[in-house]
């Protein structure tokens, strides 16, 4: 495709590409391999291969410029100190920046030649091979935009905590060239998610993709719930909310194809009715683990009710699917029960299904007084 481009052209989109993203458009042909080679010769370079890469799990308003790398399943390497430097900073500090990082290269691959090599830590190693520092103490940080310049991270796991702090590493990982394939946000404090991160969320290159969205509530309120679940870049990203109550019912407005609400209580028709109204896309969702919660009170549901509430949406639908469990009552007999409903909607976008059903396993007396239930969309 960008044969037909001149070269200068060609040089400026280089600067938008990761370094494999370069040395793939270098093998594409002989004129690419010579524009890659002239002006972006680091592309070509031999990539460090990372399992894993994760920052601590810090407190609020708490920093610690460290983070901890898996080279291989099972050992860690960490905490290696970092640092982001600025502009003028970049500059000044070039030539004792690229010392420690070729120090860095070479246990990267060190690490990367056995399995077993891994158990030494970088710092251990920074002193005795490469004496840049006396002490375990002095290991001096790694610059953050050269650390991952060559990396190709195949998973990437940040936990959501301060939000200055958060931004400042994405930023920092922003200015590096490398690759990172699966990435997972961890948001488990409420607070810290403000109007400033959505919009900073949206306009951040390395935010585009988000792999994985996990979200612990706490049982409290979704912050810019509608905003977040409708952003075209969550599309494609797999959310896995937990202990969710007010803002379920906002849930079926999300605009992803996969999601998972591990635990929560909300009214079950309020759901129904909000999956009647909500637009019409392709979704494997799993909604497990909830309650059916009616102003404040936990209470039971039935299939009727469910099945009235889609009809009364206009909709045209049929039940593709029974499941029935039996119980015995004494001398009143075997009672037939419903266990599983499944709901096949035939809208003008697309036919999707709704699948109803109790949570238990085994069957017990009340269970047709249980609020508990689960759903798959689908």
């Amino acid at each position: 495709m960008l044969d037909n481009f001149p070269d200068e052209l060609i040089v400026t989109s280089l600067d938008y590409l990761t370094f494999e993203e370069a040395e793939t458009l270098a093998w594409a042909n002989k004129r690419m391999m010579g524009i890659v080679r002239r002006n972006l010769p680091q592309a070509l370079e031999p990539k460090i291969d990372i399992r894993k890469l994760e920052f601590p799990k810090l407190e609020r308003r708490e920093t610690r410029f460290e983070l901890f790398i898996q080279f291989h399943y099972g050992w860690s390497s960490g905490p290696i100190p970092f640092c982001i430097r600025k502009d003028d900073q970049k500059r000044q500090m070039a030539n004792y920046d690229a010392q420690n990082y070729a120090a860095f290269i070479q246990y990267a691959r060190y690490c990367a030649a056995d399995w077993g090599n891994g158990r030494i830590e970088w710092k251990e190693y920074a002193v005795k091979t490469f004496r840049i520092a006396r002490t375990l103490a002095d290991v001096p940080p790694l610059p953050l935009h050269l650390l991952f310049s060559r990396a190709i991270v195949h998973h990437f796991d940040f936990t959501f905590c301060d939000s200055d702090w958060f931004w400042t590493v994405i930023n920092g990982l922003e200015q590096t060239r490398g690759s990172f394939k699966d990435k997972r946000l961890v948001c488990s404090n409420r607070e810290v998610f403000s109007f400033e991160d959505l919009d900073q969320i949206k306009i951040s290159p390395f935010m585009q993709r988000v792999d994985t969205f996990e979200w612990v509530l706490n049982y409290d309120d979704i912050p810019r719930v509608d905003e977040l679940f409708t952003l075209p870049q969550f599309r494609h990203t797999n959310w896995v909310l937990s202990k969710i109550s007010y803002g379920l019912e906002d849930v079926p407005f999300a605009t992803s194809e996969k999601l998972t609400v591990n635990t929560g209580h909300s009214s079950l028709i309020r759901i129904i009715q909000s999956f009647m109204k909500a637009p019409v896309h392709k979704r494997k969702w799993t909604l497990k683990g909830l309650d059916n919660d009616n102003n404040c009170r936990y209470e039971p549901w039935s299939f009727e009710e469910v099945e009235d509430e889609i009809r009364k949406s206009g909709v045209r639908y049929e039940c593709v699917d029974f499941i029935y469990g039996f119980l015995n009552r004494g001398s009143e007999g075997r009672f037939r029960v419903e266990i599983s409903k499944t709901f096949r909607i035939f809208s003008p976008e697309l036919t999707w299904n709704i699948r109803l059903f109790r949570p238990d396993a085994d069957i017990p007396d009340d269970i047709e007084e249980c609020p508990g239930f689960n759903l798959s969309i689908f």
